[in-house]
């Protein structure tokens, strides 16, 4: 009579579990577009960054040609943009092991 039990709960079980499993397939398939989506948005978001960086490097080395920037005050400068780059750097290196943490 157990064996009749047992195999009755495995038959009547199996549906359930192959719907868990489609379940868990979709959730994860989501989540790995979710994942992939940030990812670009990402890329994009520091390509967008070094653009805008490279205008000014451009734009800096022009006023060095002219003479409009003194030594002092590229030096200034330069040590601004060596201290944002470290912060931006330092909150990369922050999000990156933050996202790491939420998965």
């Amino acid at each position: 009579m157990k064996k009749k039990e047992e195999k009755g709960f495995i038959m009547l079980n199996t549906p359930m579990i192959k719907f868990i499993m489609v379940i868990l397939g979709v959730a994860t398939s989501y989540f790995l577009s979710i994942q992939s989506i940030k990812v670009e948005l990402a890329a994009k978001a520091e390509m967008k960054t070094v653009e805008q960086l490279d205008k000014k490097l451009t734009n800096i080395e022009y006023m060095l040609n002219q003479g409009v920037l003194s030594k002092e005050q590229f030096y200034l400068f330069s040590q601004n943009i060596d201290r944002r780059l470290s912060k931006i750097e330092f909150l990369l290196e922050n999000k990156k092991g933050a996202d790491v943490g939420n998965d």
